[in-house]
């Protein structure tokens, strides 16, 4: 018995040693890799205007905390932590204490033991900003970036003018800063609308990811019964600055449909995407079409903790959606106003109308009016994997004429309700999945029918990044009959 306990003995007494030796490394050789782990939290070396502002302080700091923050400035780290540690036991509640010892933890990669002494601070104080911060740092260097990704972005709601929050939420995506698609979407004039996919959920405006030149490259193909629609996008984008970015672009369209000879059209655009303040980004785009008529597109995005509203708006645009619009010269103009509101952690409701005038013959024949107005609720069942239960009502209207109507087989009235399951799993090396089931019940036209999407979104390096998805319709919201779509493309940073 006596010899396990000194086994026992001998080996906490090698853990320590092999503890303090790492650490007093760590002092002699402070550019070691490990020591510049990802983020550093606030520095107590930097002194008291960088360190520590939401910590409970003591009235008056004891000499015991001063001399932690003496040793760490002169990178006395073993000593610091010994007496960091001896802190702690006697003052389990001071948080300033605690985060001086998780910091010196985390600064010789004893990680899980970092993670452990916050997770005792943060019992006594869940919103306090450095230890959450520092606790997302030690997740980010583990390797955990979606769970450091929910506390920072959870903080950047509370603290949007803090830097160091910003500069750690960065660093939970792949490849760090300037690796991430644009934040306001800018493909009205390429994907087709009247598809319901899930709600739209935007990452927190972050202007400072895009310091890089960015290059897109779009595709899209739409199949239905008696016709086709294909579309493809190339777009540059320059460095933002002074919240201000530039891009130009181009799209292609080729419309088919069965007994009309196939028909092209394309936009060629130039424009900017600019923030402005803390919730808003703003997008315009204008350009020239093959139909030689003017157009525009707009975009804006407001962001804030609870309420997202999108409002877009287009004139003169190529009317893509079907093979047969794209062949009679189809242009469309008019808007959209969507809202998501957040009712709780877990529970959603968006509202979206739409206002739509549809054209023929380079706008010589009107083709009529697109009404539509969806409501729905929004349920997160998970987290991680997000999976979302959503349930809604659409009421679609075309006012046109029967001559006319038939040249393009729009679905002219509908009244129904729909039932989804969406599911996302994003994973930590950028890779993103993500699939939808759903059921539709037209009772104006009495039609059932279902949709199926699969998507991908995969960062194969730092310079470039792939994207692809899948949708099949049993009974099309917007076709007559069954419908398919592929949508597919890179983005390409340098």
């Amino acid at each position: 018995m006596k010899g396990k306990i000194h086994e026992y003995s001998a080996f906490i007494s090698l853990r320590s040693a092999f503890f303090w030796t790492l650490l007093a490394l760590f002092c002699l050789c402070p550019n070691l890799p490990l020591a510049r782990a990802a983020g550093s939290g606030p520095d107590p070396a930097a002194g008291p205007s960088d360190f520590g502002k939401s910590l409970s302080q003591p009235v008056v700091r004891n000499r015991d905390v001063n001399e932690i923050i003496r040793l760490v400035r002169e990178r006395r780290l073993p000593k610091a932590y010994r007496l960091a540690k001896s802190y702690v036991e006697r003052h389990p509640r001071d948080l300033t204490g605690i985060y001086l010892k998780a910091y010196l933890e985390k600064k010789a990669h004893f990680l899980k033991r970092g993670q452990r002494t916050l997770e005792q601070g943060l019992k006594i104080d869940p919103d306090s900003i450095d230890l959450n911060i520092l606790m997302a740092e030690i997740l980010i260097a583990e390797g955990h970036r979606r769970r450091a990704r929910r506390i920072l972005q959870s903080l950047e709601k509370k603290h949007p003018e803090n830097a160091l929050v910003r500069r750690d939420l960065l660093a939970t995506y792949p490849y760090a800063e300037n690796r991430l698609p644009n934040q306001v979407p800018m493909d009205q004039h390429l994907f087709s609308l009247g598809e319901i996919q899930a709600p739209f959920a935007p990452e927190p405006l972050l202007p400072a990811i895009l310091p890089s030149w960015e290059a897109g490259l779009s595709v899209l193909g739409i199949g239905y019964q008696g016709g086709a629609a294909f579309a493809g996008d190339a777009q540059i984008e320059t460095p933002m600055a002074d919240n201000l970015r530039f891009l130009a672009g181009a799209t292609e369209y080729e419309g088919l449909s069965s007994g009309r000879a196939a028909g092209s059209a394309n936009w060629s655009y130039g424009g900017f995407d600019t923030r402005l303040g803390r919730h808003l980004a703003f997008l315009f785009e204008g350009g020239d079409n093959s139909l030689n008529r003017g157009g525009f597109y707009g975009h804006l995005l407001f962001e804030s903790q609870n309420l997202t509203v999108d409002l877009q708006g287009i004139d003169n645009m190529i009317w893509g959606d079907f093979g047969q619009s794209i062949q009679l010269g189809g242009l469309e103009s008019g808007g959209s106003l969507s809202a998501v509101l957040q009712i709780t952690k877990r529970l959603s409701a968006g509202l979206s109308g739409w206002l739509y005038d549809l054209s023929l013959e380079n706008g010589a024949t009107p083709y009529g009016f697109l009404h539509n107005t969806f409501g729905y609720m929004d349920l997160q069942l998970t987290q991680d994997p997000s999976l979302d239960l959503m349930a809604g009502y659409d009421d679609w209207t075309i006012d046109a004429r029967p001559s006319v109507a038939a040249l393009v087989p729009e679905i002219m009235r509908q009244q129904y309700v729909m039932v989804a399951l969406n599911a996302t799993r994003t994973y930590d090396n950028g890779l993103s999945l993500n699939g939808q089931i759903g059921g539709f019940s037209d009772f104006y036209n009495h039609v059932a029918s279902y949709d199926g999407v699969l998507g991908i979104r995969y960062p194969v390096s730092p310079r470039w990044s792939f994207f692809a998805s899948g949708l099949y319709f049993g009974e099309s919201t917007l076709y007559s009959g069954p419908s398919e779509e592929l949508t597919m493309g890179l983005n390409i940073f340098f």
